[in-house]
């Protein structure tokens, strides 16, 4: 079987990335996400980065008037 190291890798290593690209859009962010998913394994990434809830949005500030 020629493709099984690609498989025994690459598997792994796409969910991790993957675990990733979900914690980017909550509270735990990317590096949070990657770091649980190779602790705990990508399940346990997957369950960290959903418990820890959506990111918080950033209020814009109004456009201050300029004085003449």
């Amino acid at each position: 079987m020629p493709f099984t190291p690609l498989i025994v890798i690459g598997l792994p290593v796409l969910t991790v990335i993957a675990v990733g690209l979900l914690g980017s859009t909550r509270r735990i962010r990317w590096w949070g996400a990657i770091l649980v998913s190779l602790v705990l394994t990508p399940v346990g990434g997957v369950i960290a980065a959903l418990l820890s809830g959506p990111r918080r949005q950033k209020r814009k500030a109004p456009p201050r008037l300029k004085r003449p």
